[in-house]
């Protein structure tokens, strides 16, 4: 398989925030969910435990109506390479699948809503919980933190912290 040029794959994750966050930008005015919009990680702020720090990070949400909403990451690491995930879901508990450029496995992922500004959420493959974490929006709204752990792992816990997008 041809390797495709890293400035490619920039372009490339560029082109699909940016499509996304004009989508998200209609559906925040429609929306009362404080999540919805385009967040840029703030890599000062966040701890990756024993991850390797990436380049840039964006996460898009996206309300999609009757209380059903979209997730979009995309991920730029520091070799230029780039990984991404997305899903469908509902605060009903149900478990929705991943799409994932990297995993071979399809995880799936189940949300809770706790209040207005938190949501638990669970991530599992093959019926093991692999993640758990809580997102917080901040009292202005112009923050989004997520603390994951990860309890069948060594992975250290992580605290990821992103700015809204103006």
């Amino acid at each position: 398989m041809k390797k495709r040029p890293a400035n490619l794959l920039v372009m490339l994750s560029a082109a699909l925030i940016s499509m996304t966050a004009f989508i998200t930008t209609v559906n925040a005015a429609e929306s009362e969910n404080p999540f919805i919009g385009t967040w840029d990680l703030n890599i000062t702020e966040s701890d990756f435990g024993s991850v390797a720090v990436p380049a840039d990070m964006s996460r898009v949400y996206a309300d999609l109506g009757d209380g059903n909403y979209m997730y979009l990451v995309v991920t730029i690491n520091e070799d230029g390479s780039f990984g991404g995930t997305s899903a469908t879901y509902s605060y009903s508990g149900d478990q929705y699948p991943i799409a994932s450029i990297a995993q071979l496995e399809t995880p799936r992922i189940s949300y809770r809503k706790i209040n207005d500004t938190t949501v638990e959420y669970t991530v599992r493959l093959g019926g093991e919980v692999q993640q758990i974490g809580a997102k917080f929006i901040s009292p202005n709204y112009q923050q989004l933190t997520i603390a994951i752990q990860f309890p069948n792992s060594d992975q250290e816990d992580q605290i990821l912290v992103f700015n809204r997008r103006t």
